[in-house]
């Protein structure tokens, strides 16, 4: 679907409501504008987007970590500490 669109003198857009209804927007909303060369994309941007966020870092603080200390199986034998520190940059 293509539609050309006016721009005011405060840079405004209004999108069709052939456009709106294709996409799924209600009343107001939010779009999400990305730049990609001399394109713009608009996309919509969940209005919950802040709150997922910030379950997953609650969730990621939360995780207990414990320390793996088993012998490890013959195939990571190869992988010394050395070349371990060297991979992280540490050496």
């Amino acid at each position: 679907m293509e539609e050309i669109l006016n721009i005011d003198k405060q840079g405004r857009v209004v999108l069709s409501t052939r456009i709106r209804k294709a996409i799924g927007i209600k009343g107001r909303g939010k779009l999400l504008a990305r730049l990609d060369g001399s394109r713009i994309i608009l996309e919509l941007f969940p209005e919950d987007l802040n709150k997922r966020v910030e379950e997953w870092i609650n969730l990621a603080r939360n995780i207990k970590i414990e320390v793996f200390t088993e012998a490890c199986e013959e195939s990571w034998r190869w992988m010394s500490l050395e070349y371990a520190k060297r991979k992280l940059g540490l050496s």
